[in-house]
């Protein structure tokens, strides 16, 4: 990790800029946790049950600004710096910061993807499970620090992206909300109507009828590719995981059955997995493949869209959750008559058409801001990596952001 030094950097341990914090803490502090995703947090903000010990006359002080990490889970990344006064279990290293440390910076530091690899290969244990790095162990790390007002303004710079990141996540999360109920009033009460009727599954418009699934498409079911039938070559196959946008394919080198061939727009529906995740209908990018059990593909019968049906199934998924079976509450599997017995309002083809076109632009909208939120985390992925190793210091970085 050493190499030439830019100019007013230091090589330095982390045993030089992170002193040890031993002291026992008052036991009428706050209870700070640490997690992978938001750092050092107040115990009582985590959604869990409270299994920190009764006795904490062995817990340590945390103050703001110190660096707190799991000793057992740094090979992980898990660590964050502190912003609130309080104790945590001695499972943890609480690590002081020097003056000449910044805060913000040794936080970004920290998450840096080859320090947590040297984190990882200075843990000691059998297997992974078992990894602790120890302080005395973390100190020995050799790092490239630049001077106290680089630092900061490396800082400044890593959180406005932050803050670019946090505003596009934000319009994203905020035009899902809007598809969602966009799309369940136009699945429901459609496009223009005034009169409606009750039904067995609540107010629908004048005109429109209620089927169940099974009139609106056929299923059919994956085949069941066992590990002889697996290739390095051939067609891939196209199993749960891959629905996720996983690119790990195992490949068929046989001559596959017309009904087992998925193409680019296909529209399929995991009948196991996780809730919310894997659950569910997906229109299939590509590439042409083979489909695996657990998965069904869904033809339309002829004067039913095929978007519209997607959107329509996607809105009761979570009725055909309901009906789902498994060893665990989140890993879920249905039979087949379970979704095709599901009873749904149906509009005319024309209006079904209608209602896929609205429902594709407000998709477009959230596809664009969910690239700008990729390329704003790929950028600043890059630009962390250059200035925290100096490869690009920090005038560099401000003429590269205005242009």
């Amino acid at each position: 990790m050493l190499r030439e030094v830019p100019e007013g950097w230091r090589r330095l341990k982390f045993g030089d800029i992170f002193r040890q914090r031993v002291e026992r803490g008052r036991q009428d502090l706050p209870l700070l946790s640490v997690t992978g995703e938001n750092g050092v947090v107040l115990r009582d903000d985590l959604d869990r049950r409270d299994t920190s010990s009764a006795d904490k006359s062995r817990y340590l002080t945390v103050m703001p600004g110190d660096l707190v990490y799991n000793t057992m889970r740094m090979w992980q990344g898990v660590s964050g710096i502190s912003s609130h006064e309080g104790i945590t279990s001695p499972a943890y290293t609480v690590c002081e910061p020097v003056p000449e440390l910044d805060s913000r910076f040794a936080g970004y530091l920290l998450k840096m993807p080859m320090l947590v690899a040297e984190f990882h290969s200075r843990s000691q244990g059998i297997v992974n499970d078992t990894l602790s790095l120890k302080y005395p162990k973390f100190a020995e790390i050799l790092l490239l620090f630049p001077p106290l007002h680089e630092q900061r303004r490396i800082a400044e710079i890593l959180s406005s992206a932050d803050d670019s990141i946090a505003a596009t996540r934000a319009v994203i999360e905020q035009t899902r909300k809007v598809r969602l109920g966009v799309l369940e009033r136009l699945l429901t009460r459609g496009i223009g109507h005034t009169r409606f009727k009750q039904t067995e599954i609540g107010e629908i418009p004048e005109g429109w009828d209620v089927k169940p699934v099974d009139e609106l498409c056929v299923l059919s079911n994956g085949n069941g590719f066992r590990p002889p039938d697996w290739s390095d070559t051939g067609l891939p196959i196209i199993r749960i995981q891959n629905l996720n946008g996983s690119q790990n394919f195992n490949y068929f080198n046989g001559t596959p059955l017309d009904k087992w061939l998925i193409h680019p727009g296909d529209l399929l529906f995991a009948w196991a997995g996780v809730r919310g995740v894997s659950f569910g209908p997906t229109i299939w990018p590509g590439p042409l493949g083979v489909l695996n059990q657990h998965i069904f593909k869904i033809s339309c019968r002829e004067q039913f869209d095929k978007l519209w049906l997607f959107h329509m199934m996607k809105l009761i998924t979570s009725r055909i959750e309901a009906k789902a079976h498994g060893f665990k509450d989140s890993l879920l599997h249905v039979h087949k008559k379970e979704i095709t017995g599901q009873l749904v309002p149906v509009p005319s083809y024309a209006e079904q058409v209608q209602i896929s076109a609205i429902m594709g632009e407000i998709l477009l909208t959230e596809d664009l801001a969910a690239a700008s939120h990729q390329r704003l985390v790929a950028t600043k992925s890059a630009l962390m990596s250059d200035l925290i190793t100096g490869r690009k210091r920090v005038a560099d970085a401000l003429l590269m952001a205005a242009e």
